[in-house]
């Protein structure tokens, strides 16, 4: 294969170049500076709707101080003992009207008694009076502080607003009010707030308690509905300030003439229930915030761009050495270590080629050290497995003879067992039993004394050596194992061991029909024997239970008990004495067979012995 190199003087300097682009191309700065300009837009909006909410507190402020004037104008009539409600008509209306010519708003000026009946007005040809039902008029009567009135309908239909100041007689009572009529559509009223400078689409509206536009600089929104009036009504009772945008939340109006607002809201002071509402295009008041963030998301592309050709030049200069030392490794990982790696020059990419060649030099000698290796290894393997070979089969024969013993042992076993019990049966019986028939004849044929219940003692202990005698006959070879079977002995040995001593013993047999191999039954029959022996000799039990599940496959015994139990690791067949030779017995036994004896046990938990014997191969 051709070798391609790159000249060495157009790779020096290699990393200067790579540092210098990647600062040129990375986007951290550029969004560091996004983010910091979009934080600033952000603070300028914030700045404007705290500008909005310090002009509607301060519109708030001025009109609440001036209509605190036209209640202390008022207030300053109600002292005047002729001017209240038992004194002097002409006094009281020479009083109204000149608080009506010192007032800026004041249209008419009148007094009600107690019960809100209107006793002098002035001028007294203007619309009715308002009377108790007005929940100003009720709530300045019950309350006995000055009330400033929403927006209300006289009988003709005309809209008022009033100001009332409780009148009170020598005892402090309330008995009466002095009050003034404001006509929003008067002109001192319309021009109430004139005074504030406005910018393009902004309008100041003075609202009541229940959102009704009562004077703006837009006239055409007088006694309109404020699209957030009961939100508006909540802060004028919680006199509380606010100042933010609204978007969608208009409750009024068609859908084609909403646009999103600035809108900032201040209360009066609580005498007069009335707020100042500002409202202002999002568009116009945001304009200079909306226009930088213009310019933000325009120059982000172009960052963007101007970053991504640093990066592509970058990748450019490094791409060439890169993608030829790149071919070279998948070389030399698919294996091919012959082609040298080609001069790549002195900067830090050829320092990289170089260490590559060096490494691909290294692992070519490695392999061939390698091959060498695995071929001794090889050799040394076959060796080995032979020998392997060879111990295995010397262990399999070991295992068999060492079976073939075990089976000659315990059939030889089987067969002295069978041949002592018949001796002791055919003939030791009979010689004992012929004893005792000629101790019985010579019993009677004696007088009554001491030789004769002599002959009886030892005529009696005959009978027990003769009935010992059978029994040890049938535990050596029980006839019931070769004339019935298996399940038939292990029931009647269980009962036969254990009801005489008080235990009770439940047998829950699984029987077939068919007998199994005389070497199995007289192993497995030897193994319950053992078994049911230790819980004569050390369990103390009360109740045993004996289960045998007879499978296709193989065969299972269980025996368990309630006894004290014992700790299993503790006993072994080399133990002293030769405690647990026994339980070693069982698992020789069932070894031999190719079964398992499982014996699980623990102090105060009883002893559960489980015995399985596979029965493949076997054939009754």
């Amino acid at each position: 294969m051709a070798s391609v190199a790159l000249r060495p003087g157009a790779q020096r300097g290699l990393r200067a170049r790579i540092v210098l682009l990647t600062m040129a191309g990375t986007l951290g700065p550029t969004a560091i500076f996004g983010w910091l300009s979009w934080s600033s837009v952000g603070s300028l909006e914030e700045r404007v709707l705290a500008e909005r909410q310090e002009l509607a507190i301060s519109v708030a402020a001025h009109v609440d101080s001036l209509m605190n004037s036209e209640l202390e104008s008022l207030e300053a009539i109600s002292p005047a003992p002729e001017v209240g409600v038992a004194g002097t008509p002409p006094v009281a209306r020479v009083a109204l009207r000149e608080a009506c010519l010192r007032s800026r708003f004041l249209s008419r000026a009148f007094l009600l008694d107690s019960s809100g009946r209107l006793i002098v007005a002035e001028p007294a040809d203007g619309p009715a009076a308002p009377s108790r039902e007005l929940p100003a008029v009720r709530e300045a009567l019950e309350r006995g502080v000055p009330e400033v009135s929403a927006l209300s309908h006289d009988a003709g239909g005309a809209r008022r607003l009033f100001l009332l100041v409780p009148l009170r007689n020598p005892q402090s009572q309330v008995a009466g009010l002095v009050g003034g009529e404001i006509a929003p559509e008067s002109p001192g009223f319309r021009a109430l707030l004139n005074f504030v400078p406005l910018g393009p689409g902004e309008t100041v509206d003075l609202v009541d308690q229940h959102g009704i536009v009562i004077a703006s600089t837009a006239f055409g929104r007088l006694y309109t509905e404020s699209d957030h009036r009961h939100f508006l009504d909540g802060l004028i009772k919680q006199q509380k300030q606010t100042a933010g945008t609204c978007h969608g939340c208009h409750e009024s109006g068609p859908v084609n003439t909403r646009v999103d607002e600035v809108m900032a809201f201040a209360p009066l002071s609580p005498r007069a229930p009335w707020g100042i509402s500002i409202r202002q295009p999002e568009a116009r008041a945001f304009s200079t915030a909306v226009a930088l963030r213009w310019k933000i998301l325009a120059w982000a592309p172009a960052l963007a761009l101007l970053s991504l050709v640093f990066a592509l030049g970058a990748a450019a200069s490094i791409r060439a050495p890169l993608s030829l030392l790149t071919s070279t490794a998948e070389r030399i990982a698919a294996g091919e270590l012959a082609t040298p790696i080609p001069e790549l020059g002195s900067d830090e990419v050829g320092q990289l080629g170089a260490a590559l060649e060096r490494m691909r030099v290294a692992l070519r000698q490695s392999l061939e050290d390698v091959a060498r290796a695995r071929d001794q290894l090889e050799l040394r393997v076959q060796e080995r497995t032979r020998e392997t070979d060879r111990l295995y089969q010397e262990l399999k024969l070991r295992d068999e003879l060492r079976a073939r013993l075990l089976q000659k042992l315990i059939s030889a076993q089987e067969e002295e067992r069978r041949r002592i019990a018949r001796e002791l049966h055919d003939e030791t019986s009979q010689i004992v039993g012929a004893l005792a028939l000629g101790l019985d004849t010579a019993t009677a044929t004696l007088p009554p004394g001491a030789s004769r219940d002599r002959l009886q003692e030892v005529k009696a202990l005959a009978l027990r050596t003769l009935d010992g005698i059978r029994r040890l006959s049938f535990d050596l070879r029980p006839s019931v194992l070769d004339d019935l079977g298996l399940f038939p002995a292990i029931r009647w040995y269980a009962e036969r061991a254990l009801n005489p001593r008080g235990v009770a013993v439940r047998c829950e047999f699984d029987e077939g029909g068919e007998r199994l191999p005389t070497e199995v039954e007289a192993a497995l029959f030897r193994a319950v024997q053992e078994a049911i022996t230790n819980i004569v000799k050390h369990a103390h039990a009360e109740t045993v239970l004996i289960q045998c599940a007879l499978e296709p496959q193989a065969l299972t015994i269980e025996i368990e008990d309630d006894g004290e139990g014992f700790d299993p690791a503790s006993i072994s067949g080399t133990a002293v004495g030769g405690r647990g030779l026994g339980l070693a017995g069982i698992r020789e036994r069932l070894e031999l067979l190719g079964g398992s004896a499982i014996i699980e046990s623990a102090p105060g938990q009883g002893t559960r012995v489980v015995l399985t014997v596979p029965l493949a191969g076997y054939h009754a």
